[in-house]
């Protein structure tokens, strides 16, 4: 089998500040999320690759067991090993662009709907906090255009595919690229029944 349209590079194992620390070197912010014992945990980080929460503080990252950081062209894995230190990739379009460069190894860029409607108000700029009776409230970070009560947010995903010499086609990787958030499918429905 080969791989076309992505890159996949082993980086520092140690620690999970480091990592992500310097997966943001790059000079590119990004949003990820972060698995505790406890619960999920959204972030964002600048090119200084500190985690930050909907006030702006930094994200404690004791106790994390996986991060998953991302910008547009790039995503880092971390996963716990032992005692603090964990094994980093991460993972690129073949040519280090965006998913509409990648060329013939992506299969389609897609969309995962997150748990919760948007409620308000919002938990910090750049924010939304999702809802479920479930989840209870999430702040999730979300850009503009800020998102209004009970959208949905959604993430996004490209997929890597592999050939092998008998022309099977098979998934064989994902990488995030962002967040966006749209209205509810029944908001446009209950709108396109008021215009009748």
């Amino acid at each position: 089998m080969s791989t076309i349209g992505r890159v996949v590079a082993d980086r520092r194992n140690g620690p999970v500040g480091p990592a992500l620390k310097e997966f943001a070197s790059d000079g590119t912010a990004g949003v990820g999320f972060c698995y505790r014992p406890a619960d999920v945990r959204w972030f964002r980080f600048d090119t200084d690759g500190v985690p930050t929460g909907p006030d702006g503080t930094a994200l404690d990252l004791t106790g994390v067991f996986e991060l998953r950081a991302f910008t547009a062209a790039e995503e880092l894995r971390w996963r716990h090993v032992s005692a603090g230190s964990g094994t980093a990739t991460s993972v690129t379009g073949g040519d280090g662009g965006e998913c509409g460069e990648c060329g013939d190894g992506v299969l389609a860029e897609h969309q995962r709907l997150l748990w919760g409607t948007v409620v308000g108000p919002a938990p910090g700029p750049g924010w939304v906090a999702l809802h479920d009776a479930r989840i209870g409230v999430l702040p999730v970070p979300v850009d503009d255009p800020a998102p209004a009560d009970g959208h949905l947010v959604w993430l996004r995903v490209v997929e890597y595919v592999e050939e092998d010499r008998h022309g099977n086609v098979a998934v064989v990787d994902e990488r995030f690229t962002g967040l966006v958030a749209r209205p509810h499918p029944s908001a446009d429905k209950a709108e396109e029944k008021t215009d009748e």
